[in-house]
């Protein structure tokens, strides 16, 4: 393995880790179940501050869950169009399968989401 080879790698695992973080603001709070009760209750205030910016991200998920709900649509659409035995349906089989697993990931993402925007909306410690 060359230096070549280990600064590719570094580079697409940074560029992943990029997108990911776009994606997910998980990454942004703190761990409220660790450490003594002070810091504890620091960390859930931090939290609580924070949780500002998660509508921001509910939107951008609850936007990509409606575009792959659409493509499913369109390609389940263009399924029924082709013939059942030809290699343009079996590409559209797959790509509608794979936008389906995606919707359910976005809405699942989405679900959590709003449930810890609404505990840290609602909850006081």
């Amino acid at each position: 393995m060359t230096s070549r080879d280990v600064s590719f790698k570094e580079r697409v695992g940074n560029r992943l880790r990029y997108v990911w973080r776009l994606a997910i603001p998980l990454w942004q709070f703190r761990d409220a179940n660790r450490g003594t009760i002070e810091q504890r209750i620091a960390n859930y205030r931090f939290n609580r501050e924070m949780r500002n910016i998660l509508p921001f991200f509910m939107l951008k998920w609850a936007g990509m869950a409606l575009c792959l709900m659409k493509m499913t649509e369109l390609l389940s659409g263009l399924m029924l169009s082709n013939t059942a035995q030809s290699a343009d349906h079996l590409c559209a089989a797959f790509l509608c399968m794979g936008a389906g697993i995606a919707f359910a990931f976005a809405c699942i993402v989405l679900l959590v989401l709003t449930t810890s925007y609404l505990y840290l909306s609602c909850v006081e410690r």
